[in-house]
């Protein structure tokens, strides 16, 4: 397949992902029709066949299609015809369980004040755990997968919006309306646990204890710093005697 050929159905898959059927892909428009040029990016990457696809090939497009099916504003990414789009309307019969995947390091807030959103105005939600956990890979390497009870939001007054058949909107998901994987103790006092000794490592050490080193030859002087070596003079002593003796000696008979 030649280059232009390959231009021709990327044009025509940018123009299903934007501007028909973004939540098939876990993508949510904003008001404007508008999607993250980075989280399109990551999506389309998602499928076999266009892992290769970069901001060059988006390039390319417009360039070298005639008529590119899509608008870039700065950062975001949209289709021109957005007719087709779905629209975001209020959810009045949801499933009974939803899905949606937060970052490890927010969980132990989370649990205490429930969720809020983050990335987008609103929390996405998901009505399987394989889009929520698909969604979640692309913020953060080990997503914490939550579920969610809508029966509790409902209880509380809290709405959800469709937006799409795969995709649930929510202002705020409080912690009594969902369920997740137990949390780790060590992340919940906010202290690593601490590490229990090597058991050789103490019998190597308390084996040491109490040893000594014996020296056997030559022992050595201690040396003090700053006072002289005393010398030994006892062969001038011997010197002077002998001359003493010399002097008063008898003379020979």
């Amino acid at each position: 397949m030649n280059r232009q050929k390959q231009i021709a159905q990327f044009a025509k898959l940018c123009e299903y992902i934007i501007g028909r059927n973004p939540d098939e892909f876990g993508l949510v428009p904003d008001n404007d029709g508008y999607i993250k040029i980075k989280e399109f990016l990551q999506a389309v990457t998602e499928i076999d066949g266009w892992r290769n696809v970069r901001i060059s090939t988006l390039n390319e497009m417009r360039l070298v299609h005639p008529d590119p099916p899509v608008e870039i504003d700065d950062t975001r990414i949209r289709a021109k015809d957005l007719s087709r789009l779905p629209q975001i309307t209020l959810c009045e019969n949801p499933p009974k369980l939803l899905y949606v995947c937060i970052t490890e390091k927010s969980y132990p807030a989370v649990l205490e004040n429930g969720i809020r959103p983050t990335v987008h105005s609103r929390i996405i939600c998901c009505r399987d755990p394989e889009m929520a956990t698909t969604i979640g890979n692309r913020r953060t390497p080990q997503p914490v997968l939550l579920t969610i009870h809508t029966a509790k939001l409902r209880e509380q007054g809290l709405l959800l919006w469709n937006a799409g058949e795969r995709l649930f909107l929510a202002d705020f998901i409080p912690p009594d309306a969902f369920t997740g994987p137990v949390l780790p103790k060590e992340a919940t006092t906010g202290k690593k646990p601490e590490k229990k000794p090597d058991p050789v490592e103490i019998y190597r050490r308390q084996s040491q204890a109490g040893t000594f080193s014996l020296s056997i030859g030559n022992k050595t002087e201690k040396k003090h710093p700053g006072r002289k070596k005393e010398k030994d003079l006892s062969w001038k002593n011997n010197k002077k005697r002998l001359r003493r003796e010399k002097k008063y000696a008898w003379p020979d008979q």
